[in-house]
């Protein structure tokens, strides 16, 4: 009984904090919308592999400073290693006046293509997680530049491989 509390009020705190924020000023209204994004991505595993090239898309919810993410992940440009992640996550972000910066964090499912330890190629489908951080600039009135994105990531398949991952790309917002 005491878990059906704590989700109780989890559930009525990310209301209050995904509620949009009304029209006290442009910036705050602006940081409501959802939106779309897509990225141009390239990852370092650290496996001797080189940079894989790929991309990153998604979409997004704002409130005040709390958000909500969906993002899917696709590396696939070496013949040894494959990199497929979707994530769902919370998303902070903060509006500057010039940029907005964002936090992201996510779980969900990866996908591994990797040489077993017999040299024999091995893939698979597991848990994984990826963590974000980017700073944005508004371009046009509905459109942003992801200016630059980091993320660390871990798929939990094989081995497991960790990549580091760098994307730029756009942003649309609906609202």
């Amino acid at each position: 009984m005491k878990h059906c509390y704590v989700w109780l009020a989890l559930a009525l705190l990310s209301g209050y904090f995904l509620q949009p924020v009304g029209a006290q000023d442009l910036d705050a209204a602006h940081s409501s919308d959802p939106g779309i994004f897509a990225e141009f991505t390239g990852a370092r595993t650290g496996q001797g592999l080189g940079t894989l090239w790929g991309g990153s898309a998604g979409a997004y919810i704002q409130g005040h400073l709390l958000g909500l993410v969906v993002r899917g992940t696709a590396v696939p440009t070496n013949a040894s290693a494959r990199l497929y992640e979707a994530a769902l996550g919370p998303r902070l972000a903060l509006n500057l006046p010039l940029l907005r910066l964002y936090v992201e964090a996510g779980g969900g499912v990866g996908y591994n293509g990797y040489e077993s330890q017999y040299a024999t190629f091995a893939s698979g489908w597991g848990p994984a997680w990826q963590a974000d951080v980017g700073v944005s600039h508004n371009l046009f009135e509905h459109l942003d530049w992801r200016i630059l994105e980091v993320a660390v990531s871990h798929i939990y398949v094989g081995p497991g491989v960790t990549p580091v991952i760098a994307s730029t790309g756009l942003s649309l917002h609906f609202r």
